[in-house]
């Protein structure tokens, strides 16, 4: 599988609270969004990407091993967090595992997978959000589901069949909050760019549109 991955800080932290997991010869891609507003969201999703390569990079992959994974990944972010002074650290966690021909999607939290075919854009997981109203005028986006923030976790898993020429993009926030479905589907299907450019321009035009997240991506064709 053709695959790229770019992260990128925002100008909104001091640190990329970003972090990805690209294993294109296992069929396993993951990015992990350091939950906004809590404590640490740098650690919380290196410590989610670090506990899934560890466990997943030297077995052969089962559904049941990936949710495991997760389950673990949310025990040690919880453990850590009531341990120490970061209470509230959190993390999304979305995770694309490639099964011949069929794409197993597991999900926590908002960070998103699209699949891009014959012109059209689906997204194939569902945002773990709920709206706040904070002023007047002024309308929150809160996770409600993410890595840590109870000792067990709901991971939502959804299956999809794949075809040659698909294209997966797995996003964090930072992008897919300041770019519409059909913003998204113009760069990923235009002949201008290489794999990595389409990652970058997405980044890019997130940026343009005012956006301060932090900004992760990855990239795949299915063959």
């Amino acid at each position: 599988m053709q695959s790229v991955s770019f992260s990128q800080k925002g100008s909104k932290s001091d640190t990329n609270e970003d972090a990805c997991l690209s294993l294109p010869s296992k069929g396993l891609f993951v990015v992990a969004d350091g939950v906004g507003g809590g404590p640490s969201g740098d650690i919380a999703s290196r410590a989610v990407v670090d506990t899934l390569c560890a466990a997943l990079d030297e077995v052969p992959l089962t559904e049941e091993l990936i949710l495991h994974s997760i389950e673990l990944a949310n025990q040690h972010v919880f453990e850590v967090a009531s341990s120490t002074n970061r209470g509230g650290m959190a993390s999304t966690v979305t995770v694309g595992w490639r099964q011949s021909n069929k794409l197993h999607c597991f999900n926590v939290g908002d960070s998103r997978i699209y699949l891009v075919r014959d012109g059209t854009i689906r997204q194939l997981t569902r945002d773990h959000i709920r709206q706040v109203q904070k002023a007047p005028n002024v309308v929150k986006q809160v996770v409600t589901n993410a890595v840590g923030i109870k000792p067990r976790i709901n991971v939502e898993v959804t299956r999809h069949e794949l075809v040659a020429g698909d294209i997966l993009a797995l996003m964090s926030d930072g992008i897919s909050d300041q770019l519409d479905d059909d913003a998204i589907l113009s760069v990923l299907v235009s002949d201008q760019y290489s794999l990595m450019g389409k990652a970058r321009a997405l980044v890019e035009e997130s940026e343009r549109r005012g956006g301060r997240d932090d900004k992760s991506i990855i990239l795949t064709i299915v063959d």
